[in-house]
């Protein structure tokens, strides 16, 4: 899109800023980046400079914290773009709606890669029934570019402000291959294994064998540790070893038989997955209408907003 910075016709007051300024500071505070911004909109980076000055000295307060060629916002800054970046993406949606565009037809999702590969796509065969002619759009990392209708989110609590409910709770299970279940000696000879994120292992053992330190069957020589769930858990149905692993993580393959949970141990929480709705998005029928049948699909409930 090719964006002129012109002074324009519509103002609330001479004193008020420009719809293009305010523009500029939208995108500008979502990229973090007066470069990307530039390129978003079709224009120098002098001229989205310009803007965000002409914007502060019209507000009379810092917008921006520049330290090199870094920005951040500033704690005013940060309030005043989450109120322009919402209204923005309400008058691009407006518009998407009045130009019958295919837009109006798309759910953007942002899930956990593992999350989305694991769980989310054994829900999803009724999804066309349920929204016909909605492209749903599931993305596994933030875009600059793209307003998520819903975000499915980890972690102890849910994000700050948000409309939430607790999708998942974790519950975590020790299991193998149903070739090393059955067994015994060739378990106590294989491996633990472990995930492990930047170096560091996930205490998932330590927890499970705080429960129960006395399983007769647990391997006792080296283990072997995994740069992600998905290496862990095929490791396991492959049977190097015995893995804990969150059995919602797993559906197929237990239903399967190819993994066994080697006893009725689990370690619950503390951590979830909480499904996520901005106040801005309730305002849009489609993606309240989603947000209900996502977490029917977890609760057996459609009513989530509700709750």
């Amino acid at each position: 899109m090719t964006l002129s910075f012109s002074n324009p016709r519509i103002m609330i007051s001479k004193n008020s800023p420009s719809l293009t300024s305010l523009r500029a500071f939208s995108v500008v505070g979502n990229c973090l980046s007066v470069t990307g911004a530039a390129q978003q909109l079709g224009v120098t980076q002098s001229a989205v400079s310009r803007q965000i000055k002409a914007l502060e000295d019209t507000l009379d307060f810092k917008l921006f914290d520049r330290v090199g060629n870094s920005i951040t916002l500033t704690a005013e800054g940060e309030a005043f773009h989450q109120r322009i970046f919402a209204t923005f993406g309400l008058l691009e949606d407006a518009v998407s709606d009045a130009l019958g565009s295919f837009q109006r037809h798309k759910i953007n999702l942002l899930a956990p890669p593992t999350l989305a590969s694991r769980w989310l796509t054994r829900r999803l065969p009724t999804y066309p029934q349920r929204f016909p002619g909605v492209e749903l759009a599931v993305h596994t990392g933030p875009r600059s570019n793209v307003r998520m209708d819903c975000v499915i989110h980890f972690g102890t609590h849910p994000t700050e402000g948000s409309e939430h409910v607790k999708l998942l709770v974790e519950q975590h299970i020790a299991v193998c291959s149903r070739e090393l279940f059955e067994d015994r000696e060739a378990m106590r000879a294989s491996c633990l294994l472990h995930v492990f994120d930047k170096g560091v292992r996930f205490p998932l053992w330590e927890a499970w064998l705080a429960l129960e330190p006395d399983h007769p069957d647990l391997p006792t020589g080296a283990s072997m540790e995994f740069a992600s769930l998905e290496l862990a858990i095929q490791a396991a149905k492959n049977s190097v070893g015995i893995a804990v692993v969150d059995r919602n993580m797993i559906e197929y393959e237990l239903d399967a038989g190819s993994l066994v949970q080697i006893s009725p141990t689990m370690v619950v929480g503390p951590n979830g997955y909480w499904l996520e709705i901005s106040a801005e998005q309730q305002a849009k029928g489609r993606s309240v209408r989603f947000f209900r049948w996502l977490n029917g699909m977890a609760v057996g409930t459609t009513d989530a907003l509700q709750q």
